[in-house]
């Protein structure tokens, strides 16, 4: 097993790992895909637990508690990997009207048992990700990429069924504090390159702003500051990524900071190096000559 964080596409990625799992229960803003390869292991995602069986993939939003409950007796192998959403619809913009992030806009955590042909094709586009992931040149990386969207679709389609059966019988009632954080996420997203305080968030929300923040931190991990300050951080990567004339200095008011020294500062606190030691860094794995307008983003709807 290898972990890298050197690309920006995941933020935590593993394949084929087998080291005894230490990290406990946990949420994290990103969206998460993971599969289980073999061993002994329920999964805990909120207030369900999954019994586990060999070809489990498992599609979630991240906010909800989750970790693996492992029977150490028995090797514990899986795949995983984490990715900020914005990413992929950055990439996905000339790719089609369907949405790739659907099912977990939709499902938010869903299990799936792959057997037979589905279970060999899945873990076939595995393989075939894992193989260009370590790349050392642009074409490699592309090729990687196109085989985590190969595998994004390949869910899609696993999920479509469950999906039409969500929209239609509508959302369960419930989850009163997941909704009201991921108000604040999506408002985050949507307003981060603004000034954004929680006198603002109170107001948007209809929610005290203590009571707002007790809820977040107690569903996140985090502050609501600290996952805005992370966010913005987050996209400053993805713009130092994208194209090799963004500056430290276009970027950090591009992702709404005001001051340099505090952007240097949260950057490196959050990613371990200077901003523009990351820009040095991922500038041989730009996708050109895609070229994205920064500005122009948007989520692509939620077509059927």
């Amino acid at each position: 097993m290898i972990l890298t964080r050197r690309y920006p596409l995941f933020n935590e990625y593993y394949y084929l790992c087998n080291t005894p799992f230490v990290k406990t229960f946990h949420t994290h803003p990103q969206y998460e895909i993971y599969y289980f390869h073999k061993g002994k292991c329920d999964y805990l995602i909120g207030d369900q637990v999954f019994e586990l069986e060999s070809g489990d993939a498992i599609l979630m939003n991240g906010m909800t508690l989750h970790g693996p409950i492992v029977d150490r007796d028995n090797e514990y192998v899986r795949s995983m990997f984490s990715f900020y959403p914005e990413i992929i619809r950055i990439f996905h913009q000339t790719l089609g009207p369907l949405n790739p992030l659907r099912p977990f806009e939709v499902l938010k955590n869903y299990r799936i048992r792959l057997s037979g042909d589905r279970k060999v094709e899945f873990e076939d586009m595995l393989r075939r990700m894992n193989k260009y992931y370590y790349c050392q040149n642009t074409v490699e990386f592309n090729r990687s990429l196109l085989a985590f969207f190969e595998l994004l679709w390949f869910l899609y389609g696993e999920c479509e069924e469950a999906m039409e059966e969500l929209e239609q019988s509508g959302p369960a009632n419930g989850m009163e504090k997941e909704r009201n954080v991921q108000t604040v996420i999506s408002l985050i997203e949507q307003q981060y390159r603004e000034p954004i305080s929680l006198d603002t968030l109170e107001k948007s929300v209809y929610m005290s702003k203590h009571h707002l923040s007790r809820i977040f931190r107690e569903l996140t991990g985090m502050t609501i500051i600290d996952y805005l300050y992370k966010y913005r951080i987050n996209q400053a990567k993805i713009l130092f990524y994208l194209d090799r004339t963004n500056s430290v200095t276009d970027v950090y008011k591009e992702v709404g900071f005001h001051s340099m020294a505090h952007f240097s500062r949260l950057f490196k606190k959050f990613v371990g190096i200077p901003p523009e030691q990351y820009r040095k860094m991922v500038q041989p794995f730009l996708l050109e000559p895609f070229a994205f307008p920064p500005r122009e983003v948007q989520t692509v709807p939620n077509e059927k």
